[in-house]
């Protein structure tokens, strides 16, 4: 029950990596999905799917998903603004991961978006975030972001 997201991806099909996936709904139900699965690493070459929508008559009309992904090959730099530390990682690495790679410590819990409890201050830049619900749309718009469940696209930096 509710929207789709990681936690119920893992508790209902632990083998998910291992399998082709075929995804049919309204577009937000298939975004979710999406982001889901490239959150995790799903090699989306495995991940297919129709809407519920007549199809285009023109390629011309065929709409561009607009879903930001972490680019499996690109780096990205972030800036541990308060720590004063700068480190390079993969786009697939979460932030969480990249500040205890450098030593740093942002407090966790459940890691896979529901506590709440790696809330940080984004300074600038773009994160691919997949939550399940641990932080609420203000917070997102006041510039917060969970780093368990947030990779850096390009260049970010956070209030760490």
């Amino acid at each position: 029950q509710g929207m789709f997201n990681q936690l119920m991806l893992g508790l209902m099909t632990p083998d998910y990596l291992e399998r082709e996936v075929f995804c049919c709904g309204p577009e937000p139900f298939m975004q979710a999905v999406r982001e889901a699965l490239a959150g995790f690493g799903f090699d989306m070459d495995h991940y297919h799917q129709e809407s519920f929508q007549a199809p285009a008559a023109k390629e011309e009309d065929i709409p561009e998903l607009e879903d930001t992904v972490p680019d499996e090959g690109a780096m990205a730099e972030i800036v541990f603004a308060a720590s004063g530390v700068t480190g390079h990682f993969a786009e697939t690495d979460t932030v969480l991961n990249a500040a205890k790679t450098s030593g740093l410590n942002i407090p966790s819990g459940c890691t896979f978006g529901v506590c709440g409890t790696c809330k940080i201050k984004k300074l600038s830049g773009e994160v691919h975030m997949v939550h399940n619900g641990g932080i609420s749309e203000d917070d997102i718009e006041a510039g917060y972001i969970l780093a368990c469940c947030s990779n850096p696209i390009g260049r970010i930096e956070v209030e760490v």
